[in-house]
């Protein structure tokens, strides 16, 4: 299977390498609903936000024009880049769980034909026909490891700011390696900018700060032209916190200070975690392409006195220095070491692709396909083992079995139609793994919300609604209303949702009970109770 001629036939590869990504990212995208946290947290921001530009656009609360809203509330921890278009999706598709995820999911897939794209950067002008074939081989090898990565897709599926960040990050990149032959590639650089200052600020003084150092490591300095084309594309974001600054003062540092930089030095939200979540989040999810990590490192190493292997070295360490530090982990942090992983991986498979060596990672990747099949047989085996998860572990273990056999094989034809197989089959596993329902197993955490939330919208719009126990932004979303903390509504009527009831309050009729998914009492459930109280 010739993977380059096959692109070549299709077209523009970086367009091509896109839609292959939708593909195979799209499927099933609202089958489960809005996760805690954050993808509740932004849909409610988003609706909060459009409703806002609403009066705004009618004259009615000019000062809340483009400016971030949650309830009524303004919204201090993000700036509203993202939300302003799912808001827009909201607006002409309804509040569906695909509609809420649909613009998140299309701009999270465009890293993949960036991450093709700024490898071909690297080496603009390879020296010989060879070396050609080999830059793109290697950047190809790179978007399709990353297009097929199960954190990276899954990850990027869903309605959250960290999919679009790294595409962002991944623009800014390659407009500002580009930019040192063409000055105007330096104006991408400063949409990506603009884009990082649209969704999570401070981060951009990391990315920033990456190129710099790469660059004079690659002594390569950049000249006033391109600086003006970067200043220009970062207008526009700075001129929304110029305007956020002016509507509300003091509080517009927020989003700067404790919610960003003070993720370095503090803990937010109680969100404490070593710097082995990102490994972890990294070791757990990067199978099979991890397999090519040391062989990609080792060629970076041996390159670090070219481009590429100062980049993709630089990247990698770079990403790690932005990621690692922080002391307050959240398993998605991770997401931003994707990229240069991938673009190593790519590095490896290519070397493999081209020399048959090293042997070992096809042998390890058919022990991965037989631990999948193994998995598979226990899950038809097992009872209590969903029935849906052996489709996707067969479809994998059957491309990595077959797959890794092709890639041990003395041919280059073999070996690259056994990453064509490969590649088949763990694409195949990834679409039965959506439509499994599996995908979010953050849900099985909890209880699912929208039950209860179809009987509070049934409620009065002035009536009180209070939740004891954890925060369920889900809730409040599902059930169109904020929702109170317990104590809230004094001695007013007011409706709970509850796993026990409080003195003077009934079950509400037809209200349903929610069995929890990780109850602290056998038989425990999440009901709503009428609390009749002295005055309303």
């Amino acid at each position: 299977m010739n993977l380059n001629g096959t692109f070549r036939v299709l077209g523009c590869r970086p367009l091509q390498l896109w839609l292959l990504s939708l593909v195979l990212w799209l499927p099933w995208l609202g089958n489960l609903p809005l996760r805690d946290w954050d993808e509740s947290l932004v849909a409610t921001v988003a609706r909060s936000t459009l409703a806002r530009s609403t009066l705004a656009r009618a004259g009615q609360d000019p000062s809340s024009w483009l400016l971030a809203f949650k309830w009524d509330e303004a919204y201090l921890n993000k700036p509203p880049g993202l939300h302003w278009l799912i808001g827009g999706m909201l607006q002409q598709f309804g509040e569906a769980e695909w509609a809420i995820r649909l613009m998140p999911c299309l701009l999270a897939s465009v890293a993949v034909p960036l991450l093709y794209l700024l490898r071909r950067a690297l080496d603009p002008s390879p020296a010989d026909r060879g070396a050609q074939q080999q830059r793109e081989r290697s950047a190809l090898m790179a978007a399709l490891v990353l297009m097929t990565l199960l954190p990276m897709a899954r990850h990027g599926r869903l309605a959250m700011l960290d999919g679009t960040l790294v595409t962002c990050s991944l623009l800014l990149w390659w407009g500002w390696i580009s930019s040192r032959h063409t000055h105007w590639h330096a104006l991408l650089a400063g949409l990506g900018s603009s884009g990082v200052l649209l969704l999570k600020p401070p981060a951009l003084l990391g990315f920033l700060l990456i190129a710099i150092v790469i660059s004079a490591w690659d002594r390569r300095p950049w000249q006033p032209a391109a600086a003006a084309w970067l200043s220009l594309g970062c207008l526009p974001g700075l001129s929304w916190h110029g305007w956020h600054g002016l509507q509300r003062g003091a509080d517009a540092l927020v989003m700067w200070g404790g919610q960003g930089l003070g993720r370095v030095a503090g803990v937010v939200g109680g969100n404490r975690g070593a710097w082995v979540m990102p490994i972890t989040e990294v070791v757990e999810g990067g199978w099979p392409w991890l397999l090519f990590l040391p062989v990609g490192i080792a060629w970076a190493w041996r390159h670090r006195q070219q481009s590429s292997g100062r980049w993709e070295l630089g990247l990698l360490i770079g990403s790690a220095a932005l990621v690692l530090p922080l002391r307050t982990q959240l398993p998605w942090y991770s997401h931003l070491l994707w990229p240069p992983i991938a673009l190593l991986c790519g590095e490896g498979l290519s070397v493999l692709l081209t020399k048959g060596r090293p042997r070992w990672v096809g042998w390890g990747i058919q022990m991965l396909g037989i631990g999948s099949l193994l998995l598979a047989l226990i899950t038809v085996l097992w009872p209590q083992a969903p029935e849906s998860a052996s489709a996707s572990l067969i479809l994998a273990g059957t491309g990595l079995l077959l797959g890794g056999g092709g890639l041990r094989q003395m041919s280059p034809q073999a070996r690259r139609r056994g990453l064509g197989i490969l590649l088949l089959g763990w694409g195949l596993a990834l679409l039965a793994f959506w439509q499994s329902q599996l995908w979010l197993w953050e849900l099985n955490e909890s209880w699912d919300p929208r039950p209860i939330a179809s009987r509070i919208q049934q409620l009065p719009p002035a009536a009180i609604v209070e939740l004891k126990g954890p925060t369920r932004p889900s809730l409040g979303w599902y059930a169109g209303r904020e929702l109170q903390r317990p104590g809230a509504a004094g001695p007013l009527e007011h409706w709970l949702v509850s796993k026990k009831p409080s003195p003077g309050c009934l079950p509400v009729r037809n209200a349903p009970a929610i069995q929890d998914a990780t109850p602290s009492e056998p038989g425990t459930q999440w009901k709503l109770w009428y609390c009749q109280g002295e005055q309303r």
